[in-house]
């Protein structure tokens, strides 16, 4: 067998097997013929010739089985090396067992040194292989995934068979003016970002304190900040404003002059729809963090909120004297633990000394905290800071239960921490009065596990809030949207029809004898079964509000207008909000009613009446038939860019009509403005009655089971009263 000679390479120098593809292969069977060879050469090989190739002789070619063997002499001195040479020097070192000592030693060692050499070779070739099985796994799994996100960019930018796909608009964002004023928040609070279901940004005014506030005057420079904190605002995009304390109503005025969108500088703007929804013998309480902070804004309460400080209707209380309350006043983490029982029970005293109250009001931003508690303890409707935000986000929101999908990008969850004076230029946090913490604020003492579970164990579960519907004796296909369907919500709906109670009934706004007792069941009826409001599915109701909401003890909005007034107090008196009913001329025989119930004014220019009846597929309404929405959509989107165009100072959109809200999304996606209807309106009621899960008390009401139950004409009807029906 002949070795061809080869070259060493340099010393240190891995021999890659992939320079010499004769030994990535075959180890074994190689070092079998080595082997065999030596054998050969301890027995056929003279002394003479095994002696001249012991270390320190120079090598000169050797013929060993006929093959000629290259011999190495001094391998101690050499200065290079390599496995095929080791072999050689190996083979030709010992010719046979009679070979001298030295040789004979230096033989095996050499022999062990190849053995060694060729067997991590072999694992080393075995690692590779795995190395390089691995690394081409890896490289399919990065192309696998830059080829899918290749596709997923291509699917973001185009929709079904490479059309172009819709933008989606973000998700609605508010605005919070903050007070010149540092303290540490608690959950609930309108300065904690974790109190809201969506986006907030913070702007501090500088200069603006709370005495400023409270005063309601401005000096020139505050002003100038607080119109740039407002500019700000609406710059970050955000669909709404509101500010961190309710004294600031006194700026409720300047601040819509500047703003584009809805403003709510306070709570109290919920007064009007509150007072509406309730009878005028009934009081409203009314909790601040101090009960003489009000008078002083009177005039501005009185004008703007319709709410008067002297009126007996409402009963206003200060919160000052609970034990832990005081930290408020003091700019310290307020204790809840402690404060709540305080708050529970000073409410539960002054409705036992007022048992005519029917709804709480939480005017100071820092109250919401205790609103469950509230909601828990007594089962009356609490509104607060937080109610109110979300009323005017639903506007911009897009509702997931009916309308147009994929428009808008879902809130991702992430409530972005703000720190005191950030959004601020280095300029203007010099003029802060209350500088920004070097270290952070303590937060709210929270209860004890074991205090809270103790709570919880006194409470029985509530009922999940269910809304109340009085139905005309009037039967049709209701669309998804429909107040008459009952998948338009997102909690429990009990229909009650009216037997007599047509349409045209309901339009000349009077009952005759025996229907209106019929409409007096109806509400008992509703309430019986624990529903916490009552509407009806036609805005024609509105008419019989009075009566209803003497029958009902709970909050009564027979019709979408009673949101009118908190969506004008928004606006600038030269803004205009557009009203979408189903005839244009349908809302002049309830101009009285409007004007004394709702505080609109038909024939106020602030408010644009637009009639629906010319629009493709439209009649289907009067008509008693369903709806095709998606041909109607097109329409109703046109009409509205249409006025829009010949009426830029339109800034919001109410749908009067009962089957007008499948459309609010289109609305809203088309003309990026705030629209209200019916079902906005039912879930701003719902909410004053339903857990927050963010804040406050939970566990204390039961969770809706997502059950929608489908509702017939005439169901919860008895037989003699469903004789008494008009439409079988």
């Amino acid at each position: 067998m002949a070795y061809p000679q080869q070259t060493a390479p340099p010393m240190g120098m891995y021999h890659h097997p992939a320079a010499h593809p004769s030994m990535m292969m075959h180890h074994g069977s190689r070092l079998d013929l080595l082997e065999a060879e030596v054998n050969h050469i301890r027995y056929s090989t003279p002394p003479s010739a095994s002696m001249s190739k012991l270390p320190g002789m120079v090598p000169s070619p050797t013929k060993l089985g006929g093959s000629e063997v290259l011999d190495f002499g001094s391998l101690s001195g050499a200065s290079t090396g390599a496995s095929s040479n080791l072999m050689d020097t190996t083979m030709a070192s010992s010719a046979d067992a009679s070979v001298a000592a030295p040789g004979h030693h230096a033989y095996h060692q050499l022999f062990s040194l190849y053995k060694d050499a060729v067997t991590q070779l072999n694992s080393l070739q075995v690692r590779h292989t795995q190395l390089m099985s691995t690394h081409q796994e890896l490289m399919m799994a990065h192309y696998g995934a830059l080829q899918y996100a290749a596709e997923t960019e291509s699917n973001a930018s185009t929709g079904p068979a490479g059309a172009p796909k819709k933008q989606l608009k973000k998700h609605p964002c508010m605005g919070v003016i903050r007070l010149d004023y540092n303290y540490p928040p608690a959950d609930g609070d309108t300065d904690s970002p974790a109190s809201f279901g969506f986006d907030v940004t913070y702007r501090v005014v500088p200069g603006m304190t709370f005495e400023i506030a409270q005063a309601g005057k401005f000096t020139e420079a505050v002003e100038r900040r607080f119109a740039e904190g407002i500019k700000f605002l609406e710059q970050k995009g955000v669909n709404a404003i509101t500010g961190d304390c309710g004294f600031m109503m006194a700026f409720q005025v300047l601040a819509r002059k500047i703003a584009t969108v809805p403003v709510f500088m306070s709570s109290m703007v919920q007064c009007p729809v509150i007072g509406a929804a309730f009878d005028a013998k009934d009081q409203i309480l009314i909790l601040t963090a101090n009960g003489n902070s009000l008078k002083p804004q009177k005039d501005v309460l009185l004008n703007h909120c319709g709410f008067d400080v002297e009126e007996d209707r409402f009963v206003i209380r200060g919160c000052q004297d609970i034990p832990g309350f005081d930290a408020v006043a003091k700019g310290q983490a307020v204790p809840i633990d402690i404060v709540q029982p305080g708050m529970v029970k000073m409410t539960a005293d002054i409705i036992r000394q007022n048992p005519r109250i029917s709804g709480i009001l939480l005017e100071c931003t820092e109250l919401p905290p205790y609103a469950d508690a509230l909601r828990a303890s007594t089962g009356l409707p609490v509104w607060d800071a937080v109610t109110a935000a979300d009323f005017y986000i639903s506007g911009f929101k897009d509702n997931p239960r009916f309308g147009i999908d994929d428009w808008q990008a879902e809130w991702d969850q992430d409530q972005e921490e703000y720190a005191f004076g950030q959004n601020l230029i280095a300029k203007d946090k010099d003029l802060l009065v209350n500088k920004t913490q070097t270290s952070s604020p303590k937060k709210a003492a929270k209860p004890k596990s074991k205090a809270a579970v103790q709570k919880l164990k006194k409470l029985k579960k509530k009922q999940a809030p269910c809304l109340g519907v009085i139905r005309l004796d009037y039967n049709y296909p209701p669309a998804a949207g429909d107040i008459d369907c009952p998948g338009s919500y997102g909690y429990d709906v009990l229909f009650r029809c009216v037997p007599g109670l047509t349409f045209e009934m309901a339009q000349s706004g009077m009952m005759t004898y025996q229907v209106q007792q019929q409409f007096v069941s109806a509400v008992h009826w509703l309430e019986s079964k624990g529903v916490c409001g009552i509407t009806g599915d036609c805005g024609f109701m509105m008419a019989f509000q009075p009566l209803a909401r003497d029958i009902a003890s709970v909050p009564v909005f027979m019709s979408s207008m009673v949101q009118c007034p908190m969506i004008s107090v928004a606006f600038d008196k030269y803004d205009v909000i557009l009203i979408l009913t189903a005839n244009s001329k349908t809302l002049e025989p309830q101009k009285n009613v409007l004007l004394k119930e709702c505080g609109f004014d038909v024939d106020d220019t602030r408010f644009l009446i637009e009639g629906c009846q010319n629009i493709d597929g439209f009649d289907a309404v009067a008509k008693g038939e369903k709806v095709d929405v998606e041909r109607v959509t097109p329409g109703m989107v046109k009409m509205v860019q249409d006025l829009l165009s010949m009426q830029p100072n339109i800034r919001a959109i109410l749908l009067e009509c009962t089957e007008l809200p499948p459309y609010a999304d289109a609305l809203r996606q088309a003309t990026g403005l705030p629209v209200w209807d019916a079902i906005t309106c039912a879930d701003f009621f719902i909410s004053c009655c339903k857990d927050n899960p963010r804040f406050g008390l939970n566990q204390w009401q039961n969770d809706w089971d997502g059950t929608i139950d489908e509702y017939k004409l005439g169901e919860n009807l008895t037989g003699k009263q469903k004789g008494r029906l008009l439409h079988k």
